[in-house]
């Protein structure tokens, strides 16, 4: 059966930045905790054609192929919010790994929110959340958490 994908459309957004994330619970005696965001991502459909830019996520997880994934295209990016701007950033990647196996056809999903404080501050952190999976859909990488350390800066549409 032959199915019509659908159809996804960016809104204006951008996000600037780099962050690293903790995880207690995805450490053992080979795995940090720690993810790191840096990402320098935009799209204005009034000067951009497509949505541009770099994102690139270092992992070193438990239960996540460690390595760098760096975006070899930017497919989608949606963000929203005044107070807490939060934007979703889609696209292809590849990944740098000294793992016995390299996946391929790899895709990320990236959710950043930016509570508008620095990540020392006793304000909320930032809140960072990404996936990647293969080109089977098999998850290859994932984590969810509060920034310890930097600051990534959202911009929405005014939404």
């Amino acid at each position: 059966m032959i199915a019509i994908p659908a159809f996804h459309a960016a809104s204006k957004g951008s996000a600037k930045g780099g962050a690293k994330v903790y995880i207690s619970s995805r450490t053992d005696s080979s795995s940090s905790g720690i993810f790191t965001v840096k990402v320098s991502a935009v799209f204005d459909p009034a000067t951009n054609d497509y949505p541009t830019g770099t994102v690139l996520i270092d992992v070193n997880l438990s239960d996540s192929t460690k390595g760098a994934y760096k975006s070899t295209s930017i497919e989608l990016i949606n963000a929203y919010g005044r107070s807490t701007p939060t934007i979703y950033i889609t696209g292809k990647c590849k990944i740098s790994t000294q793992e016995r196996t390299t996946p391929t056809g790899l895709r990320f999903w990236l959710m950043i929110t930016d509570n508008k404080t620095e990540a020392r501050s006793n304000g909320t952190p930032d809140i960072i959340a990404f996936t990647i999976h293969d080109r089977a859909g098999n998850r290859i990488a994932y984590g969810a958490g509060p920034v310890k350390e930097g600051d990534i800066s959202v911009e929405p549409s005014g939404i």
